[in-house]
């Protein structure tokens, strides 16, 4: 085990312990960043495997932020979508022994305050036995978790457990807060996730603090429905350092962060003529689908530029000579430059916030659980991208290349109505979200009242 940038002279110790994957691990860095640059006499240390920590590396971090590292005991991140479940029990089960030992082993000063994902129950436990106060953070929508928090709601009502062949289109108008949806776009297949999630929800009993990533306008009516009822403090701190990079990237627009290849690429292509495709970080859609969507995007002309970790060099050749294939890109600087027209997503909660912040309209394409919610809200209550699957993906059901190579050339076409709708949509929102980070407004005032929290508790 190794502690790195160790700093002692801080009064204030917060330890930071986030779930081993891509898109949990960036909203607690963001998250413990915006902390620390909000209060310069607090020492924040981020608990990461030795793999996350060699990824991490070149990232810049706040002078009063450091990162402490654990030994690899969970698969790599390059292939735990091959067995989700087999990543799932790796994590529960083989990292708080050595993030106890980490805590104990006198390489760092005893923790104040402790911040955990909120799918590592282990965390708080420690928190727990240790006396220390804890904060869930939760990286889905707040809109996700009040489905989790009413699944006695579900079950009451006859919705969960669930047969979709049977109910799939019932409609859910009952869980506080949420707006009407149907049974099919509420992640209630898996039963054994759905229990395993709910068993380690936040309660008073293992932490007095909860913590959302989300915009407070996307989601208003289900924080209100919460201050009414939760007896834990609740705080919405959006994805600030994404907000930091769009200020940076207007008022520098022409600056790439690395002189990377596709960024010269989009620099040569007309406004908005680009759609981006991505379909998550780790989870795996079939060979035959990828196929599909390839010769999709060949028969559409549509530009293109898809993020592919698998596969990249024959999906280039099966997918025409209008865009690029890439294994990997600064998504959030993609999405924000303005050749980019569209997004074609797995409608991932980070991804999702991420095109809203840079404005770009949507297609949906949910892979898994809260994808399907987040899909539903994208289309139907905020209007600002159009469906590709109507339901889970399958990938025994496949999205034939004629469909999809209609709904992109009709996405792309800036001329067309529906397409103009979702596009004003989005730069309405965008720049309600944007004002969330103004002074005084609601993201600020919920990191204050965080730090305020922390500072009570040294």
């Amino acid at each position: 085990m190794a502690s790195l940038n160790h700093q002692p002279t801080q009064s204030c110790h917060v330890v930071a312990m986030p779930y081993p994957g891509r898109g949990l691990v960036n909203p607690m860095l963001s998250l413990c960043t915006a902390v620390a640059e909000r209060s310069s006499d607090m020492l924040i240390t981020v608990v990461l495997t030795e793999e996350w920590l060699g990824l991490l590396a070149a990232v810049k971090k706040p002078p009063n932020m450091s990162y402490a590292a654990i030994p690899n005991v969970v698969p790599s991140e390059k292939v735990r979508g091959d067995d989700l479940q087999a990543f799932f029990v790796a994590v529960q089960t083989k990292m708080e022994a050595p993030f106890v030992r980490l805590l104990d082993g006198g390489e760092l000063p005893p923790p104040d305050f402790i911040i955990g994902d909120a799918f590592l129950p282990w965390v708080h436990e420690f928190a727990g036995r240790r006396n220390i106060p804890s904060a869930h953070l939760w990286t889905m929508s707040a809109s996700m978790y009040t489905v989790f928090y009413h699944i006695d709601l579900l079950v009451q009502n006859g919705h969960y457990p669930v047969d979709f062949s049977v109910n799939g289109e019932a409609v859910v108008d009952y869980i506080p807060g949420l707006s009407s949806v149907r049974v099919a776009d509420l992640p209630l297949t898996d039963q054994e996730s759905i229990q395993k999630f709910t068993q380690i929800l936040p309660n008073d009993s293992n932490a007095k603090h909860l913590i959302f990533t989300s915009f407070y306008e996307l989601e208003a009516q289900v924080f209100d429905a919460f201050k009414k009822k939760s007896s834990i403090s609740i705080y919405n701190i959006g994805p600030a350092t994404a907000y930091s990079k769009l200020k940076a990237i207007k008022m520098n627009p022409t600056t790439t962060a690395v002189a990377d290849y596709y960024s010269r690429w989009l620099d040569l292509q007309p406004p908005s003529s680009v759609l981006y495709i991505s379909l998550g970080s780790f989870l795996h859609i079939s060979v035959a689908q990828m196929d599909e969507i390839a010769a999709g995007l060949q028969s559409s002309g549509v530009r293109f530029l898809w993020v592919a970790r698998r596969e990249a060099s024959r999906l280039q050749e099966t997918s025409g000579d209008k865009g690029l294939v890439v294994e990997w890109c600064d998504q959030f600087r993609v999405l924000c430059h303005p050749s980019v027209g569209g997004f074609l997503s797995h409608c991932g909660w980070n991804s999702t916030k991420e095109a809203v912040l840079a404005g770009v309209p949507m297609l949906t394409f949910p892979i898994i659980m809260d994808q399907l919610h987040g899909a539903k809200m994208i289309v139907e209550d905020w209007r600002i991208g159009w469906r590709v699957l109507e339901r889970e993906y399958d990938e025994k059901n496949l999205k034939k290349r004629d469909e999809i190579c209609e709904i992109m050339k009709k996405f792309m076409d800036l001329e067309n109505g529906e397409r103009k709708e979702v596009s004003r949509n989005v730069r309405e929102l965008q720049e309600i979200c944007e004002r969330e980070f103004e002074d005084g407004q609601s993201h600020q005032t919920n990191l204050d009242r965080f730090v305020e929290s922390i500072k009570s508790c040294c």
